[in-house]
């Protein structure tokens, strides 16, 4: 249950994520895809050590 919640808020916190970065003007849209990214890859990541433990 806890891992189908956190998979259907993280497209919502990606797009709020998305929406922010893209509002507040500072970075270009390449930045922006390459933050997600990243962000994405964290979260896999942290998930992947979830499981380990």
């Amino acid at each position: 249950m806890f891992l189908i919640a956190c998979l259907s808020i993280l497209p919502l916190l990606l797009i709020v994520y998305y929406t922010i970065q893209r509002t507040v003007g500072h970075h270009s849209r390449q930045e922006t895809r390459h933050m997600i990214q990243d962000m994405v890859v964290e979260a896999m990541n942290k998930h992947d050590e979830d499981f380990d433990d």
